[in-house]
């Protein structure tokens, strides 16, 4: 790859997405710009849409930034990567291909043509042999990350495996020990990945502890939800519980150590003569108060956090403070920045030939028209050749005809159509990747139309439900009320003693708050008119209609489409009536028709079912007389109280809310995916 200007290193990870801008400048790198975009939602859970979300952090990312005149070198994760290091007997070096071939094969656990590999050469001034380094990963989870890409119209220039991007970082920044071995622990939300310098070696390790281990601790300790878990362990070093908090994250400490020791070990016994000299702290889960130190008593190894870089220097325009704030989440996004300028010292790149030859392709097809019009020139040539022999060819020292001569650069052009007609029968081999990206992209097409089914069932409880709008409200009075409550308690906002006047201020508006929530709870819960959905599954089906319940279907979708989603809702409703849901449904149906507000969808059906029924109760049950609800209130006090059946937000009895089970069609009326213009054409959304 020819030597950048200037490189985009994108690191999307769990937590957020990196980049950092490099370029040469005079010999020395400059940062032109930086990035980091949190993600709105936390990715644990399993249900998560992670293209969806990594796409729309692109997107914010591509809407602030233009990459139309650099590289762009993004990273893969290092558990989804295959590493591993073989040493060569001394042999000539045009059978190091062949050989490393042949152990690539034994080495990789996946079929050679399912995976994209590479290999380079490691070479120890003291020893004869040869250490070679084989670095692989499924095609199809790097077809996919391109695919993901391609739909933010980002080109990728180069891809690499993040922990060697971390590799190039730690050699290029000038963070290695003077002597012995140096390891570096990128803490990360979901994973640590461990990457070992030493001399010409090179060895890494992910292990499956991260950010979310020391959230998770605190949720256990603390009984929190997962949010204010986070929101605590971030804020926890300037907070007057960070004891407490330590305490708390202490057994996941011990756990990160052992794991930290057991690979230093492992380490150590495949190369004796290793010492570990030093082990730089990157990733933000070394934010966490204590870590540093824990580690550096346990290790016996001095810890460094990395506060600085050593080669960079900031452009003029940039927030220095924000830079350093931030510098812990950079290590990969730098590392590949600094491949990305011919810089590192490990310089594969995983990007598919396939991919690579399409692109070669592109650049050389204005040679056509050159070549074409050379051998237009050299038939006329042949008309006067006669002519032509009279005169000396200027040739060199060694008889050939001089490259720089007009007759020489003639030559060259014919060569070079021989050599483009060559990329020519190469290039067609690319078109099952293209397919095959184009395939993982309408995977996730349907997504597009999730966002007008959701504003469907939303707009239609809220034309129905009346008091749906006080219910929300009353739920943000009563985190206001928790909120409030804890700032009092602990006598402080953000670190900094409450005034007496500030503390007078946050009593009055509690108060408020709280006579919000009497107001709304003085009136009996079944006078109420709320609809809150409580769950909500989907299946996908290519002839969804003759899979649904027949009663109740509504017309047929005009464009005769068959294929949609088998949708479950389940509804909790304070209005004890079956035909108070009825609105709810044909208020959806009616909706669901304006396909200006809503495109891309068909509410084909909604068919409530016979299992409706109250509280937990199995069976259908009639509505409930007001002394039977004071029974069972009754009932649920003397039990003290099942919690299943008291509303979070209200804190009242809701066992006899009516529990309505509704079934949906809704057909796919277009998958909404636009592909990225190819070869001078530009396909239409598939209908």
């Amino acid at each position: 790859m020819a030597r950048a200007k200037s490189v985009w290193g994108v690191d999307i990870g769990q937590c957020a997405l990196k980049a950092l801008k490099l370029s040469d400048v005079d010999g020395r790198f400059q940062v032109e710009a930086f990035e980091v975009i949190e993600h709105p939602e936390n990715l644990r859970g399993p249900d998560v849409d992670r293209s969806e979300v990594f796409t729309r952090a692109l997107g914010r990312f591509l809407a602030k930034n233009d990459v139309s005149n650099s590289t762009v070198a993004v990273a893969v994760p290092g558990q989804s990567s295959f590493m591993r290091f073989v040493k060569l007997p001394p042999v000539e070096p045009k059978r190091i291909p062949s050989i490393v071939r042949f152990e690539a094969e034994q080495q990789i656990p996946f079929p050679i043509g399912e995976v994209v590999w590479r290999w380079q050469t490691f070479h120890d001034p003291d020893s004869p042999d040869v250490e070679v380094g084989i670095f692989a990963m499924k095609r199809i989870e790097i077809v996919e990350m391109l695919a993901i890409m391609a739909f933010s119209n980002l080109k990728v220039d180069l891809v690499q495996m993040a922990p060697l991007s971390l590799y190039n970082f730690m050699c290029a920044d000038d963070q290695l020990a003077p002597d012995g071995a140096t390891l570096l622990a990128d803490v990360g939300t979901d994973k640590t990945d461990l990457v070992v310098a030493d001399g010409p070696r090179i060895w890494t390790r992910t292990i499956q502890i991260g950010g979310n281990n020391f959230t998770e601790a605190l949720v256990r300790a603390f009984k929190l939800s997962f949010g204010k878990a986070e929101s605590l362990k971030r804020t926890a070093a300037t907070s007057k519980y960070a004891r407490q908090v330590f305490q708390a994250m202490r057994p996941v400490f011990a756990d990160l150590v052992q794991e930290i020791q057991r690979s230093i070990g492992y380490y150590t016994s495949l190369h004796r003569e290793s010492r570990f000299k030093r082990v730089l702290g990157l990733g933000n889960g070394f934010r966490l108060p204590g870590l540093q130190k824990f580690l550096e008593q346990n290790l016996n190894i001095p810890v460094v956090k990395i506060d600085s870089f050593n080669a960079p220097v900031l452009a003029p325009s940039l927030s220095e403070p924000t830079f350093t704030e931030n510098i812990l989440s950079f290590g990969v996004a730098y590392g590949l920045a600094i491949q990305g300028l011919s810089e590192a010292r490990v310089a594969t790149n995983l990007l598919p030939d396939e991919v690579v030859r399409k692109r070669l392709w592109g650049r050389k097809r204005p040679w056509f028209a050159a070549a074409a019009a050379a051998l237009l020139v050299t038939m006329c040539c042949w008309v006067y050749s006669g002519f032509a022999e009279r005169l000396p060819y200027p040739v060199d020292s060694t008889g050939r005809v001089d490259p720089d001569s007009d007759p020489g650069r003639t030559l060259e052009i014919i060569n070079s159509l021989g050599e483009s007609q060559e990329e020519a029968r190469k290039i067609g081999e690319g078109d099952a990747e293209i397919k095959q990206m184009r395939a993982l992209m309408a995977s996730h097409g349907h997504r597009k139309f999730w966002p007008s089914v959701l504003a469907v069932f939303s707009d239609s409880i809220d034309a129905v439900a009346a008091d749906n709008t006080k219910y929300l409200q009353c739920a943000k009075d009563r985190d206001t009320v928790t909120r409030l409550e804890q700032e009092l308690a602990r006598g402080s906002v953000k670190g900094k003693p409450l005034t007496p006047a500030e503390r007078q201020t946050i009593q009055k508006q509690l108060a408020g708050a709280q006579a919000s929530i009497d107001k709304f709870n003085s009136v009996d819960r079944s006078l109420h008119k709320i609809i809150i959905m409580e769950d909500f599954e989907s299946k996908y089906s290519k002839d969804a209609v003759a899979q649904f319940p027949q009663d109740g279907i509504a017309s047929p979708s005009p464009t005769g489409q068959r294929r949609g989603f088998i949708i479950t809702t389940k509804f909790r409703t304070t209005v004890a009536d079956n035909t108070y849901i009825q609105r709810f449904i044909e208020k959806c149906r009616t909706l669901g028709k304006n396909k200006i507000k809503y495109p891309g969808l068909w509410v084909y059906g909604g068919y409530m079912t016979d299992k409706s029924r109250q509280g937990s109760v199995a069976a259908a049950a009639p509505p409930v007389a007001p002394d039977a609800k004071a029974k069972a209130a009754a009932n649920v006090a003397d039990k003290g109280k099942d919690l299943g059946m008291i509303d979070p937000v209200t804190g009242k009895d809701k066992s006899g809310d009516l529990r309505v089970l509704v079934y949906w069609v809704v057909l796919v009326e277009n998958d909404g995916i636009k592909y990225p213009k190819d070869e001078g054409k530009t396909d239409k959304p598939r209908r």
